[in-house]
Formats: structure tokens, sequence, C-alpha cells
């Protein structure tokens, strides 16, 4: 289901390998901390050339494509130090470090960058997929009556658009609004969608990229923080739009050992 942007991820890596530490230069203010204290960190660089931006932590990288915009990056490997890096393309698989910054951090709570709006999962309150998020979690009383009032809506007013994923180009990034405004998308548009309509309404969500056990190609479903039980669950609201669709009976909080996790956002 996300078999062009786990390829173009691992390309991202293949790039990233090549980079040559000794060109780097000072541009430390195209990255903005002022969210810190959230977990997340603004990155803009304006340039008419290929830019992405690394994340790196102990032995893990994230990459994120700027495209010329201001983009907003969770910190979520837990608190310490990451080393931030802003990369140009030379040519082919070689870039350039144009900035490296190192930030330390140090979080009372965790699950604050889970609920914040990154390039992934992009929302504010003006967007009509909050908007319904607020209206259909108005009357409940914690978060669990949030995720299953949320977790229905998008089950029964997305479908799985398999044109899509058989067309979806490198580098694709959903946008939750046109997602629900055409009623249809991919596994990556499931879990944006989903994850930003429950950030939206306090509930930490992780978007997580990977494999399950019954799924061939590469996946994107949710973890989701219940702060009654204290402990995070699995929901895949892509395999539940399908398995709903053909009738077939389901259950919202999955097996977690179906699942294996390669990111998570």
């Amino acid at each position: 289901m996300l078999k062009k942007f786990l390829a173009s991820f691992l390309v991202a890596f293949t790039m990233i390998s090549t980079t040559s530490l000794a060109t780097t230069t000072s541009v430390s203010e195209v990255i903005n901390k002022n969210k810190l204290d959230n977990g997340v960190i603004s990155v803009n660089y304006n340039k008419d050339s290929k830019i992405k931006v690394m994340i790196s932590k102990d032995n893990k990288k994230y990459s994120y494509n700027l495209n010329n915009q201001s983009i907003q990056i969770p910190l979520q490997l837990g608190n310490g130090q990451y080393n931030v890096f802003i990369l140009e393309n030379i040519e082919g698989n070689k870039y350039k470090v144009l900035s490296k910054e190192n930030i330390n951090l140090q979080l009372q709570d965790q699950n604050k960058v889970y609920l914040q709006p990154i390039q992934l999962i992009n929302w504010n309150n003006d967007m009509n997929a909050i908007k319904k998020a607020k209206e259909l979690t108005q009357y409940c009383k914690d978060d669990e009556e949030k995720v299953m009032a949320i977790y229905n809506y998008v089950i029964n007013n997305i479908a799985y658009d398999y044109n899509k994923a058989k067309t979806v180009k490198t580098g694709y990034v959903p946008c939750i609004d046109e997602v629900l405004k055409n009623s249809k998308g991919i596994c990556y548009d499931y879990s944006s969608v989903f994850a930003g309509m429950l950030r939206s309404v306090g509930v930490p969500t992780k978007l997580v990229m990977g494999y399950k056990n019954d799924i061939k190609t590469y996946h994107a479903w949710n973890q989701v923080y219940l702060q009654k039980s204290n402990k995070w669950v699995t929901i895949d609201t892509t395999y539940d739009s399908c398995l709903k669709n053909k009738n077939l009976s389901l259950s919202m909080i999955k097996n977690s050992n179906q699942y294996k996790v390669s990111k998570e956002y």
C-alpha cells in the first residue's frame, strides 16, 4: 500500500550516506526551536533545489523533503541529543550539508509530541476535518469515547482507493481535508486523517509505518494512547474499512504482534 513511499525512503538513506560533512555551513536560522517544549521544530529553507531535512538520534534516522516550504518536524525518539541536518542535492544520490545543529530534548511528558501538527499529519483548527472531529467528540466523556467516535467516522466515510495505491507518486504527503472531501484514500491517508483528528481533540496518536502479517506491501496504521488504561493500542482504520465493506467482523483494537514497526511519527 505504501510501496512507492518506502522506495523513496530507502533512496533517501542512500543519498544521505554519501553526504560529505566537510561541506557543513552555519545556517542555524533555518531551524526554529520555539515549540521545542512540545517536542517539535520548524524548518524553513527557501532555495530552488532539492532540499532534505534529516533527523538522527542514536542509530535511528528520519528524513523529510523540504520542497521550498516551512515544515514542522517531530523529535519523537525520546529525550536526549538529536542531530538536525539540512541537506542539498548536488547530483544523483549525493547531498551536501548546508546546516547542522545539535538539539537537546528534555520533555516531562513525552506524549506531547504526538499531539502536534507535523508534515505527515498536517492539521489546524480551521480545517473541515478538525471541525468534524470536535463535533463528533463534543459529548464524549473520555479519550476512549473520542477514539471510538472518530474511528467509526473514518471507517464509514473513507473507501480504499485501489487506483491511487497503484499510481501514488514518490514523496506523496496526505492532505487531510482532501482525503475526506474525496471520501477515499490509501493507508497513508487513513492513518494521517485518523491521527490528525485525534490529536486535535487531545488524544496522543502516532502514525506508524511498517508491515502487517497478512499484507504483502508496506503499510500504515496508528497507535493511540488511552489515558484511562495508560497504554498505547494499535488501530488500523484502513484494514477495518475494507473489512466493513466486505461485511466481515472487525475489532477496533488490534493485536500488535501482527504488526512490525519500521517508522513512527
